[in-house]
């Protein structure tokens, strides 16, 4: 093998050493919910949030979304990532997040007809609001009161 073929070979072994390195040493998050530096859990199962703000006396912020979404995306990391509204969200509710394709039935029950779709609950679960599409973190700040 000459020299130009085994530095090639090493350049590739190398690269496909980084990208393994980097997958597993990612962090694993619990199904149930995601933490991130301010203590906002976000849950993925709706009967655990609804608990909770029972438990709690929190309302309860829903987000149904679906990865092929453009505007859900963009609600994710422009708006969801926002400090500010990620300490009100803390601060005041137990938020939940809900795949549309991989909860078809959650959201049939709560008559999601397009997505991004916000929705508040009561710490019983009875809806008390709903905004449907794409909103500003200063639109969701307004919106949360």
């Amino acid at each position: 093998m000459d020299e130009a073929r085994k530095w090639a070979l090493f350049g590739l072994l190398a690269g496909l050493s980084l990208v393994l390195i980097i997958y597993t040493v990612q962090p694993r998050v619990p199904q149930s919910f995601t933490t991130d530096e301010k203590d906002l859990k976000w849950y993925t199962e709706h009967d655990e949030a609804i608990k909770e703000a029972s438990r709690t006396g929190k309302n309860v912020f829903m987000v149904f979304s679906a990865s092929w979404c453009p505007a859900c995306q963009k609600l994710e990391s422009e708006t969801l990532q926002n400090t500010e509204v990620q300490r009100r969200l803390a601060e005041d509710f137990i938020a939940v997040k809900i795949d549309v394709d991989t909860s078809p039935a959650l959201s049939s029950r709560y008559r999601i007809y397009g997505v991004p779709t916000v929705i508040i609950l009561d710490p019983s679960g009875n809806e008390i609001g709903r905004r449907e599409g794409y909103m500003s973190p200063d639109e969701l700040i307004s919106y949360l009161g």
